[in-house]
């Protein structure tokens, strides 16, 4: 096996291993949503069912891929949901039953509230921002070498095929989708209702833990700034127009990313 073969096939572990994470993340928000949300039995035991079969799907994946045996607790994980969900219901009418200490009214931006002024605002400011991200990458070959770019989205932006095209589609929206809610809505639910931590220290704070934590994957501080900005852009939208907006901004942005590390490269091979 080649070099470049063997990086690929780290790279392409790598991104199964994230697409397991996020979905048992997801699952969780699932069950902690679902029954804070729902006083019906047989709405709770539908979405038992469902939160298993997926689970199962996960594992199945995951066999079938053949991926190290490190991701093992996530698996007993992802079917330790549906089981604690169970005994959940089992209890779910007795009167000592503790409520869960955040429910999900307490999370910011669950709640859609289209406004067309800030919606155009930010889909501007958006596109602003990747108009200065490919003309920093127009001028900044350095970030195809290694350890200067991001791994993940170079993977994606060379020699796209019909199985990359799959992962990218199942990471992406997966991951920016489960960043949204960890980063924007409940951090900043959890620091502000809870610490009472002004809302722009907040912001300010976890885009700064946001910036850093993609310190690790692409070790670019050009990257840092940008990822800052585009949090207090997710934020804002999060609060004024809901979670499914910061999202589809985050996937924009995400998207676009890759197709300038393609301009980049065609650019380099010249």
């Amino acid at each position: 096996m080649t070099v470049p073969e063997a990086n690929e096939n780290k790279i392409t572990e790598k991104i199964y291993n994230s697409i397991l994470y996020n979905l048992v993340i997801l699952l969780v928000f699932l069950f902690w949503f679902s029954y804070s949300m729902y006083n019906n039995l047989v709405a709770l035991l539908v979405i038992s069912v469902l939160i298993f079969l997926s689970g199962g799907a996960v594992i199945v994946l995951n066999y079938v891929k053949q991926l190290k045996p490190k991701v093992l607790p996530f698996q007993f994980l992802v079917l330790g949901i549906p089981i604690l969900f169970c005994i959940n219901i089992f209890f779910f009418y007795r009167p000592y039953a503790p409520p869960f200490f955040f429910g999900i009214s307490s999370f910011i931006g669950l709640w859609i509230k289209f406004d067309l002024i800030v919606f155009i605002v930010l889909i501007s400011i958006v596109f602003l921002k990747l108009i200065g991200i490919y003309l920093y990458f127009m001028k900044n070959r350095a970030l195809l070498e290694k350890g200067q770019g991001d791994a993940t989205f170079q993977f994606f932006a060379e020699n796209l095929n019909i199985k990359k095209i799959f992962l990218l589609l199942l990471l992406f929206p997966l991951s920016a989708f489960v960043e949204e809610l960890i980063y924007r809505s409940l951090l900043l639910s959890f620091f502000t209702l809870y610490f009472n931590l002004n809302v722009i220290l907040g912001i300010l704070l976890i885009s700064l833990i946001f910036g850093l934590v993609h310190l690790s994957t692409s070790g670019n501080w050009g990257h840092i700034i940008s990822t800052f900005i585009s949090s207090i852009i997710y934020f804002v939208a999060i609060i004024y127009l809901g979670l499914i907006y910061a999202w589809v901004f985050h996937l924009i942005t995400n998207i676009s990313v890759i197709f300038f590390y393609n301009s980049l490269r065609k650019k380099a091979s010249f």
